[in-house]
């Protein structure tokens, strides 16, 4: 009886274990199979042949410096803490010492750890853009080793990363990507595609990274295909990022939109929080040519979802919407903000910008509106926009349902976003979030 029990076990439970294997191969096949575990041996045996200026250049252009270093502390030295669902990672150290940092790396092992998120410390966890870095050609990875070789040696190692588990188990890892990373070159181009158009999408699509904040995710933080550049909340920082393409930016030409990348600033609107961020550590320092090849492809990628409006549905609003609110969203609206940007938010200028249109008003989250009445904002200092003109705070001078009434005054009016925030929302929305 016993050894009939033990049979008919082995006969039910081996067609599941053969199957089982089967889908765990395919499924490592397609996030590459076994080649980007397989690590180039060696350590750095000779000098960088890469162009060190132009990597330079590609490493302001990629925002190297802001994500690899932390405030206050020495450029590329690391330690600057990403905050996720599971817990949170700290960047590592680019420098050339050779204990924590770049220094016995061989250029095929910095090669092989930007294109297949694998290095010496094992998977490194998708926080770090591999599968954009996956496009780079050799010739600029090159040059970006040779500059990140050119910086004085730092010993310093970031603190331990505190995740949830399984998320801490670096293993856990390679059942992640088999799930959710599928990598791929970029689509062929159009056959009439410009010069330009081209070195924009290299650009958006591979050093510039711009799906990671502007991507629509999906589960595990993954970042599927069907949600590229549609916009999302980013993990960690309580900003929206919205959707970059030919209907958003279509208030744009090409000139403007590029000017805008470079500026923070434009008669559109001004750069605040994240974004600020990234104009001034990165995007500033584009060359005229490259920030227009930017805004050329940015603005030749299809809407996601096609003419559909935007699903406010997949954002989280604090509790219920109210039925009604008791303070007078236009009336406040009048006292304290018509002054600045218009009786009917046309705004004056490039100091006090529209907020018909505005991408705060316009997008389907409205953390951003709530966060910039809560605290204000200022756009970044830029040679285009040496003198920014910030907008001043209003938590300490305004209740939480005085600032639900006007952000839903100006979402309903020239945002075309019926759904109420409560006082709630902004409750949620307090606190601002930093290293």
């Amino acid at each position: 009886m016993i050894r009939r029990i033990a049979l008919w076990s082995v006969l039910i439970a081996l067609p599941l274990l053969l199957l089982g294997a089967a889908i765990g191969g395919v499924l490592l096949l397609r996030q590459g199979g076994l080649a980007p575990y397989r690590l180039p041996a060696g350590t750095a045996a000779a000098p960088a042949a890469g162009d060190a200026a132009e990597g330079a250049y590609l490493a302001r252009i990629g925002n190297c410096l802001t994500c690899h270093t932390v405030r206050g502390g020495v450029a590329f030295a690391g330690g600057r803490p990403f905050r996720t669902d599971y817990g949170t990672l700290y960047s590592t150290n680019l420098t050339p010492d050779p204990n924590t940092g770049l220094g016995d790396w061989s250029v095929e092992a910095f090669r092989h750890a930007m294109r297949h998120g694998v290095s010496r410390h094992g998977v490194l966890y998708p926080a770090f853009p591999y599968a954009n870095f996956a496009h780079l050609t050799d010739a600029d990875l090159d040059a970006l080793f040779a500059y990140l070789r050119t910086l004085p040696p730092v010993e310093a190692l970031p603190p331990p990363n505190d995740l949830q588990w399984p998320a801490s188990w670096r293993g856990a890892l390679v059942g992640w990507r088999m799930l959710h990373y599928r990598p791929a070159p970029l689509p062929p181009a159009p056959a009439d595609a410009p010069p330009g158009w081209l070195r924009g999408r290299y650009l958006v699509d591979g050093l510039g990274h711009c799906a990671m904040c502007h991507g629509t995710r999906g589960a595990q933080g993954s970042l599927p295909t069907e949600g590229y550049l549609a916009g999302g909340r980013i993990p960690g920082q309580g900003w929206y990022a919205p959707p970059l393409d030919a209907r958003q930016l279509a208030r744009y030409d090409v000139d403007q939109l590029a000017d805008y990348l470079v500026t923070g600033n434009g008669e559109h609107g001004a750069a605040y929080g994240s974004m600020a961020e990234v104009v001034y550590t990165s995007l500033r320092h584009l060359r005229a040519d490259d920030a227009r090849a930017m805004a050329t492809y940015l603005k030749s990628v299809p809407p996601h979802g096609g003419d559909e409006k935007p699903d406010a549905g997949r954002f989280l609003y604090a509790a219920a919407q109210p039925a009604a609110n008791p303070h007078n969203g236009g009336r406040l609206y009048q006292d304290h903000c018509a002054s600045c940007h218009g009786d009917s938010g046309e705004g004056r200028g490039h100091d006090y910008p529209p907020l018909r249109g505005a991408v705060s008003v316009t997008a389907p989250d409205p953390v951003n509106a709530v966060r910039l009445v809560l605290y204000g904002g200022m756009p970044p200092t830029t040679a285009g926009n040496p003198r920014p003109h910030s907008m001043p705070p209003f938590a300490g001078r305004l209740g939480n349902a005085e600032i639900a009434a006007i952000v839903t005054h100006i979402r309903r009016n020239w945002g075309e976003q019926d759904r109420p925030v409560s006082a709630a929302d902004v409750a949620a929305y307090y606190g601002i979030r930093g290293d």
